[in-house]
């Protein structure tokens, strides 16, 4: 086995730390001394030393793959914590290149790329991850809400539509996927979608009042679904305005 290049360097700093005449003191100890080194008892505890010109055998300690993506983890929390932003996408990307598959150290990699405004370079890093997991929920949900950013609701919907995760666990993607529905003026998709989430959460208002607003897009009676959002403790003082006033309109039609 080669030796590394700093062996030289180290023998040098050691040999540094040996008092001068050291040697030479030891060569001068007193007779008594010498016959106990010689007896069995002594030569037993002794450790064998190696053999004069030998090499010195280094042990190269390879990680696993989990220890790998661990201490990378580490220290990109180091990095970050100490504002080199820089040098914690440095060690992400590193890992990422060797492992294309974490899937977890992608999405933090996107997620500081659309931190500091390369939306572009976030967004070809989750596609590129939807590339080796289709199915990767949280992936499609990142790439659908950096696109909802850039008002592309079309293409947030269709990244969302390509795959099928189970509604009760992921009520955030659907609730996205509803919202991108409706904001690219597919109602009829939006409708079904807040109907199969309102049946996992009822008194969630913000999905009453969209379901409110597509049904009367449709021509579709929307009182109801207006009256179950003012019922809602959850919107604020803006939305219960515009609903209040929509259902005074509505009923002030209806008298004439």
């Amino acid at each position: 086995m080669s030796r590394h290049p700093y062996l030289g360097l180290l023998a040098a700093l050691l040999s540094s730390w040996i008092p001068a005449g050291w040697a030479s003191e030891r060569s001068a100890a007193q007779p008594e001394f010498a016959d106990e080194w010689q007896a069995a008892d002594w030569s037993e505890q002794l450790a064998e030393l190696p053999a004069p010109g030998g090499e010195l055998s280094i042990t190269e300690v390879t990680l696993s793959r989990p220890e790998r993506v661990r201490q990378t983890q580490e220290q990109a929390d180091l990095a970050l914590a100490e504002g080199d932003w820089a040098r914690a996408e440095y060690r992400l990307a590193r890992l990422l290149a060797e492992y294309p598959d974490e899937q977890e150290i992608r999405l933090r990699l996107a997620a500081m790329q659309y931190g500091r405004g390369a939306l572009d370079d976030a967004r070809v890093q989750l596609q590129q991850g939807l590339t080796l997991a289709p199915r990767h929920a949280d992936m499609r949900l990142a790439l659908a809400r950096l696109l909802a950013e850039q008002q592309r609701y079309s293409a947030a919907f269709g990244v969302l539509d390509g795959a099928v995760p189970e509604v009760a666990s992921h009520l955030d993607y659907y609730s996205l996927k509803a919202e991108m529905a409706r904001r690219s003026g597919d109602c009829d998709s939006a409708v079904e979608l807040y109907h199969r989430l309102l049946v996992h959460a009822p008194d969630v208002g913000a999905w009453w009042l969209s379901l409110g607003l597509c049904q009367r897009s449709l021509g579709q009676d929307f009182v109801p679904a207006y009256q179950r959002a003012l019922a809602s403790a959850d919107l604020g003082t803006a939305s219960l305005r515009f609903v209040r006033q929509q259902l005074e309109q509505y009923g002030a039609t209806q008298t004439h």
